[in-house]
């Protein structure tokens, strides 16, 4: 009978024990959990972006500070952000043809959308201004290209392959102090806001052609996109930073925003050592449209990215690859 007792007062005294050890677990569990879900929520998101017409992409969330830490940055550097086993950019804006090589297969990032549409144009000393209906008259002319063997160049020798010109113009590589002033250049591509900057300061150079208009199209082409961790896309934190681009460009155009805040943003999160690519001199309202600044989301604009890069491989000499659909949020 006593041994009975026993047993029994020991069975009570295990179970006690065992419910107080699972309820403490469980205690802990959730403290970790709704830590982790607290830092997950207060860690700020590292934004990257190149200086620039991109810069100008998130401008109104640089203004207006959204809880992100962002960073503007040579455009020399932006894949760097990107790459390697761990990348520090949560989101990051670059050129499409480097987001499609480096993070085409979505497995580490995917693409919000598409912020600007192109931002290149052609300047010369007096020459005849190019369009779509007399682009011929290139034929035999010298083009100088800054960054010939990127975006500008790829863009324009494509335009010239629509046209039936891909061997009919010479195309060389020029910096931007040669400009303007470089012998034996007939037209020069350059982008905002360097084109308006350079045409205010020497007397003969104009305005002679857009490579917008001349891409074809009203929306011109995708040219600088927004990507984001593949982890973080449905995170309230992203969707917060795509309403801020939705919103950018009408407070880009808004009167009451004036070019020294747009500025003054900018060069508050620009890296130590950068000159920034916009002065409060140059920065007007024109410039500003001329860079073709407008969100447009992932399933928008997804068809025009990989028509575009396709269309881009035909005339680079290294493969950008082909956008899987993993790749679009």
């Amino acid at each position: 009978h006593i041994s009975s007792m026993w047993i029994k007062s020991f069975n009570m005294t295990f179970i006690k024990k065992l419910i107080l050890f699972f309820i403490t677990a469980t205690v802990i569990t959730l403290s970790l959990a709704a830590a982790v879900s607290c830092n997950s929520q207060t860690e700020k998101l590292k934004v990257y972006v190149p200086d620039g017409a991109p810069a100008l992409s998130v401008a109104n969330m640089l203004a207006n500070d959204d809880g992100a830490e962002y960073r503007v940055v040579d455009a020399q550097t932006i894949q760097t952000f990107v790459t390697g086993n761990s990348p520090q950019a949560d989101i990051c804006i670059l050129p499409v043809n480097l987001a499609v090589k480096l993070l085409g297969d979505g497995k580490t990032y995917k693409l919000l959308g598409t912020v600007t549409h192109g931002n290149l144009f052609l300047l010369s000393n007096g020459k005849t201004s190019i369009t779509p209906d007399n682009i011929a008259d290139l034929t035999g002319k010298t083009v100088g290209v800054v960054n010939l063997a990127q975006i500008p160049g790829l863009t324009l020798k494509l335009i010239l392959k629509n046209a039936g010109l891909p061997d009919k113009v010479t195309l060389v590589p020029v910096t931007a102090p040669e400009v303007g002033v470089k012998d034996g250049i007939d037209y020069f591509v350059v982008p905002e806001p360097a084109a308006s900057t350079k045409v205010n300061a020497l007397e003969t150079l104009e305005f002679s052609g857009s490579l917008q208009e001349l891409y074809g199209g009203e929306a011109g082409y995708p040219q600088a996109v927004a990507v984001a961790k593949k982890e973080l896309i449905d995170t309230d934190a992203v969707k917060n930073f795509v309403k801020g681009l939705k919103e950018n460009a009408e407070w880009l155009l808004n009167e009451s925003t004036s070019a020294e805040e747009i500025v003054s943003a900018v060069q508050a999160h620009l890296s130590d050592g950068l000159s920034p690519t916009f002065s409060a001199k140059n920065l007007s309202k024109q410039v500003i449209v001329n860079c073709s600044v407008n969100f447009v989301p992932a399933t928008d604009c997804k068809q025009d990215i990989i028509e575009f890069i396709a269309k881009l491989n035909c005339v680079s000499d290294t493969s950008f690859g082909t956008p899987s659909n993993d790749f679009f949020a």
